[in-house]
């Protein structure tokens, strides 16, 4: 097929999806998600002139507890800083401190990374439920535990690495430190002190992932009072309502992303058109598909459209960093796109 061929079938693909969508009743202007009805105003009943404002209500096919698994992760890493109490006396104005192992190239940093890695999986794969808590998707909680061990394990390994070359590393960072000081003319920069011992830093790191059930009012084992069921039952709507956000939200950060980038003209500044800012959202949209808790169908539906959407892209990318029109037609689609989703923030 050749580029005219191939630019026609990938504006053609896109706007079949734009046609089937036409039509969708969420707007840009859509209420906000909620879990209770309107209620009618004192005064309102009999007056013609009062038209009740729909408010889209928050669908709830089953409870948080059979769709849903709280996760905590706590970590601890050994930090590659030290105060330096000659130049913080010196500086007079706070506190200074050495950048012990500086760079990448040593095993301090990559084991550090790899403790990294585990929370960046499980913020990527989960909703947020309260600080240092998340919520998984049940549904996915085999993957989920699968990918964590693994990368939990890959932590474990590079401490056991770090801990059997501690004596090497302290050494080389010893010397890169005494280049330092020899050029600045500080010969106390570099000290053997400022270093823990090898079972020292072992005993720095450590991680723990615990698992549990997301509460119900039916848990406890001694009654409780209405008022404190209807508070719980509370914090259990706002969760689902806070974690259904948190996947339109997310999705909308790389969307935004991409209309603005495509909006500069090709040739100007800025216009320079990278494979990521597509992969960027058809990542984003296969996440969310995981990690949505909601029943609602229209969040599962905007992240169908996204999915949708940049598939076609996707597979045209070489369109879009050479020609206008595919451009402008994808920052359109998707700039539609953002508005509908918007609406649901």
């Amino acid at each position: 097929m050749d580029m005219q061929s191939t630019l026609a079938a990938a504006i053609a693909n896109a706007e079949k999806w734009q046609a089937s969508n036409a039509h969708d009743d969420s707007s840009p202007a859509a209420p906000q998600l909620t879990s209770v009805a309107n209620e009618m105003l004192p005064g309102d009943i009999g007056n013609d002139e009062t038209t009740e404002q729909p408010v889209r209500q928050l669908v709830q096919v089953k409870g948080l507890d059979e769709k849903a698994v709280l996760i905590s992760v706590k970590r601890r890493m050994y930090s590659p800083y030290k105060l330096d109490q000659e130049e913080s006396k010196n500086y007079g104005a706070g506190n200074v401190n050495k950048h012990l192992f500086d760079g990448r190239d040593n095993r301090v940093k990559q084991t550090i990374s790899k403790y990294s890695e585990v929370y960046t999986y499980v913020k990527d794969n989960t909703v947020p439920w309260s600080t240092g808590v998340d919520m998984l998707n049940i549904e996915h909680y085999f993957d989920f535990t699968s990918g964590l061990r693994e990368l939990m394990d890959a932590a474990e390994t590079a401490v056991n690495d770090l801990v059997t070359h501690w004596d090497a590393e302290v050494a080389a960072d010893l010397n890169r430190l005494g280049q330092i000081a020899y050029s600045k003319g500080k010969p106390n920069l570099a000290n053997p002190d400022d270093y823990p011992t090898a079972q020292e830093v072992r005993e720095k790191f450590s991680i723990e992932a615990r698992y549990m059930p997301v509460p119900t009012t039916g848990d406890f084992r001694v009654g409780i009072s209405d008022e404190d069921k209807e508070s719980l039952q509370k914090q259990l709507e706002d969760a689902e309502i806070s974690a259904a956000t948190h996947v339109v939200s997310q999705m909308l950060e790389p969307m935004k992303r991409a209309v603005d980038k495509l909006a500069v003209p090709i040739g100007e500044t800025g216009s320079i058109f990278r494979d990521t800012l597509i992969d960027n959202m058809v990542e984003v949209a296969d996440r969310m598909k995981r990690v949505n808790v909601s029943d609602d169908p229209v969040i599962r539906e905007r992240i169908n459209d996204l999915t949708s959407l940049v598939s076609t892209y996707a597979n045209n990318k070489d369109m879009l960093r050479s020609s206008q029109s595919v451009r402008d037609k994808a920052a359109t689609q998707i700039n539609d796109l953002v508005g509908k989703m918007a609406g649901l923030m």
